[in-house]
């Protein structure tokens, strides 16, 4: 569970964080990756990491596109 006072989150947003932090250190996924194990739609996880107010610490940054290429991180 990730826990904070200052930031209002969805359930859904907690469930894409948690994957997020299940990446290893080095690696990446993709948004499609994480949208399978949240029977999920790719765009929804673009939208829930655009969003992320713990970056870097939940490393959204390790989240491309499935050509590989980067997605929209704004860090």
């Amino acid at each position: 569970m990730i826990k904070s006072n200052k930031h209002q989150i969805s359930k859904f947003q907690e469930k894409v964080y948690l994957e997020c932090n299940k990446i290893p250190k080095g690696k990446v996924t993709t948004y499609n990756t994480i949208a399978k194990k949240l029977n999920s739609s790719p765009r929804a996880i673009g939208q829930a990491l655009k969003h992320n107010p713990y970056a870097p610490k939940i490393p959204c940054h390790r989240v491309i596109n499935s050509d590989r290429t980067l997605g929209g991180y704004n860090g």
